[in-house]
């Protein structure tokens, strides 16, 4: 009676902890491995046709200078440098079951300073835009993930916003250096 009960109860549990997670999206991690950088090669602001969808690039564009870029996979995102204005890499599309986590593979660009930057979303299509989570250091010259546990519902965009500290050519003070980004997973809430 004592393993039957020991069996039942871990099956409740495996059962319980299986039906908790949830899903990631479908064409989720998006890992920019497509199209090639040709595609988008300049800063210039462009959307850009991915795999999970379109996706407006301000001052970022597709890179793999090996050695340099970090990525996994084919290649990744490389976000400019010493910007006084913020830098994105945006969704222009919606999802519609909210999100209950996201997580974004990120480094300091080859030899630069590191930078700050943070995750955010949008319920309105895009037209504001809220901080989740707390802004992330890049400092690492390897790829790190940061975690974002959320609660959302409904339509949900997001964005990698750069922040623009500023010129660190003319004050070394300011720590504004290029950022590496991959493999973004949105989960479903």
């Amino acid at each position: 009676m004592k393993l039957f009960k020991a069996i039942l109860a871990i099956l409740i549990f495996t059962t319980t902890v299986t039906f908790a997670q949830k899903s990631v999206y479908a064409n989720f991690p998006e890992t920019f491995d497509s199209p090639d950088t040709s595609a988008k090669a300049h800063y210039k602001k462009a959307d850009v046709a991915l795999n999970s969808g379109a996706w407006n690039f301000d001052n970022a564009i597709l890179a793999a200078l090996q050695g340099h870029d970090k990525y996994n996979g084919k290649q990744g995102v490389r976000i400019q440098q010493n910007r006084a204005k913020p830098s994105y890499v945006e969704m222009n599309f919606d999802l519609t079951e909210g999100a209950s986590k996201v997580t974004v593979a990120y480094a300091s660009y080859y030899k630069d300073a590191s930078c700050v930057w943070r995750l955010e979303y949008s319920t309105d299509g895009g037209t504001t835009w809220v901080q989740a989570g707390k802004d992330i250091n890049a400092e690492a010259k390897e790829l790190k993930t940061a975690e974002f546990i959320l609660d959302l519902k409904g339509k949900v965009r997001f964005r990698i916003n750069k922040l623009g500290l500023g010129d660190g050519k003319t004050d070394p003070n300011i720590k504004n250096g290029r950022l590496s980004i991959d493999d973004i997973a949105i989960y479903k809430n």
